[in-house]
């Protein structure tokens, strides 16, 4: 081979090099969503959950390893009460619900100031018992923590908005099975919940 095609080879190797690089990055996100979670009930009809409407608080890293490929990892929380029909009588579980999750990240283009992108992966949910009514009056119902499996799925695109700040714009949907606290099958619906958490939230890029 001829030094002239040596270097041309060199020169498109490490140009080739350089913008595989320019395409890796580091994102950090803190986000803010609304919860409306999915009334469920079981096949007998005789036990319904009517979860109460909260706020998360979402944190994210998610990381670029090519041009329109990620990876992150998110730690969540919210607050808000499960509401068990069991006729006659209303049971009333206040939970604070910790996620744990990572999911792929797939961007299909990008521009100067848009940079959409779907997502899905997996991870858990951790359903920490507070305080339990019946009929709102407090009482010991016997409840449990719990911590499930649950399935995210979502998507969304960060606008640029100045330097290495970027506002993230997105939807996730969590799908896990609902947990029944251990109350000795009182609660037990036997049915699959769902989480919407609609967001806004801010992004540095590195």
């Amino acid at each position: 081979m001829k030094i002239g095609q040596i270097v041309a080879v060199a020169v498109l190797l490490a140009t080739a090099a350089t913008a595989a690089n320019a395409q890796r990055g580091i994102d950090l996100a803190i986000s803010g969503a609304g919860v409306f979670s999915k009334t469920t009930e079981s096949a007998s009809g005789g036990v319904t959950n009517s979860p109460t409407t909260s706020v998360a608080f979402i944190g994210s890293a998610r990381y670029h390893f090519a041009k329109h490929h990620a990876v992150e990892v998110n730690l969540g929380h919210t607050r808000n009460s499960q509401i068990f029909s069991v006729p006659p009588d209303t049971y009333r579980v206040v939970t604070g619900i910790g996620e744990f999750s990572a999911a792929y990240v797939f961007t299909p283009w990008q521009s100067q100031r848009f940079q959409p992108f779907l997502l899905a992966g997996g991870g858990g949910l951790r359903f920490g018992v507070g305080n339990t009514y019946i009929d709102t009056i407090q009482q010991n119902l016997g409840a449990r923590s719990a911590t499930t499996l649950a399935f995210l799925y979502g998507g969304g695109t960060d606008y640029h908005l100045w330097k290495l700040l970027s506002l993230r714009l997105q939807y996730r949907g969590l799908i896990f099975r609902n947990p029944d606290f251990g109350a000795s099958n009182r609660f037990f619906t036997g049915t699959r919940g769902h989480m919407a958490e609609p967001s806004v939230g801010l992004v540095v890029k590195f």
